[in-house]
């Protein structure tokens, strides 16, 4: 589900795509941009690069996947085995299950206590 924050990008990556194809200038939507949303508003640069994708049809209003780490290592596997490590071995260490489990101590202290309660 989208959150709140994505919901307001892709309006605004829309309405940028629509201003540029009534072929208004970078600059006014630029100027547009920094009088609504003030400290909150991109470079003019960014605006800038934004027209140039979007007339160039390279661009699309919609984030496209992304490589790389996954956004949380709190997965239902890697819950699933943090519990069975520690009934297994209940004198087992954060820094043994980071070791074991390849993710960081965080994610490992939010599965201990968000998700199982210890």
């Amino acid at each position: 589900m989208a959150s709140k924050d994505d919901n307001f990008n892709l309006k605004w990556r829309a309405h940028k795509e629509f201003r540029i194809i009534l072929k208004i200038q970078p600059v006014q939507i630029f100027s547009e941009l920094q009088g609504i949303l003030c400290v909150d508003c991109p470079s003019r640069s960014k605006v800038e690069r934004w027209a140039a994708l979007f007339r160039s049809g390279d661009a699309d209003v919609t984030d496209l996947p992304r490589s790389g780490r996954p956004v949380s290592a709190t997965t239902s596997e890697n819950i699933a085995l943090i519990e069975s490590m520690v009934m297994e071995d209940k004198c087992i260490t954060v820094n043994q299950l980071e070791q074991s489990m390849k993710i960081s101590s965080g994610a490992i202290h939010t599965i201990l206590t968000t998700e199982l309660g210890y």
